[in-house]
């Protein structure tokens, strides 16, 4: 038996309690954990702590409910800034609601599945939501890596980083700075090490990845 703490969650909501366990013996039986719940109420209640666990996610949205429509829910988990790259959503439609559910996937969502959904091809689809929810946790987890090593730089450091992830040359950057092109070097070198980087295209290319988060327009240059 695998570990439930770290598998994936495959989260449903929809309040139709039979569909719920039938949708939970499926995938059970296919190895996916799933956590059902039968109204927004407790599905938000729950949110932040499934957010936090750090397992894959994937969710199972119906798109009529009576307390709060499906549609309401995906708006509302985009309002509250919930990735849907952490949590890949994919709606469960009746045959009326196909043109809906298109257009939410136009605006985001993941898949669509028309009831019932017994079928391998929904297992399948869902294998690889959670595949994109892996693919984003470990992204972030690289993307910790990078910030714990930048936050060490001194903030002389991190402004010359910031030149040479522009390309100036050593002599440009001691002028616009105000300090010798020695104490440029022993700065430059301290970044490279700092940051495990070889070259200033490699520097660049990192922060480019950051973007925002370190104040580095790659395009626009210096903020």
């Amino acid at each position: 038996m695998s570990d439930r703490a770290q598998d994936p969650l495959l989260l449903v909501l929809d309040d139709d309690h039979d569909l719920r366990e039938g949708l939970t013996w499926m995938f059970e039986t296919s190895d996916i954990h799933v956590k059902g719940y039968g109204n927004f109420q407790a599905f938000s209640a729950d949110l932040d702590s499934v957010f936090q666990s750090g397992k894959e996610l994937c969710l199972l949205l119906d798109l009529r409910m009576p307390d709060m429509s499906g549609l309401e829910v995906f708006r509302w988990l985009k309002n509250q800034g919930y990735s849907l790259d952490r949590m890949p959503v994919i709606f469960l439609t009746g045959h009326g609601d196909i043109s809906t559910a298109v257009e939410a996937v136009k605006d985001g969502a993941f898949d669509f599945y028309e009831k019932p959904t017994t079928d391998e091809r929904l297992i399948e689809r869902v294998r690889e939501a959670l595949r994109k929810s892996r693919e984003f946790l470990d992204n972030q987890s690289v993307l910790k890596q990078w910030s714990d090593r930048i936050n060490k730089l001194s903030p002389r450091e991190r402004q010359v980083m910031l030149y040479v992830a522009k390309g100036k040359l050593n002599k440009v950057i001691a002028a616009e700075l105000d300090i010798s092109m020695r104490t440029v070097e022993v700065h430059r070198a301290n970044v490279f090490d700092k940051l495990k980087v070889r070259s200033a295209a490699e520097l660049a290319t990192l922060l480019s990845k950051l973007g925002d988060l370190f104040g580095f327009d790659h395009s626009g240059g210096l903020e």
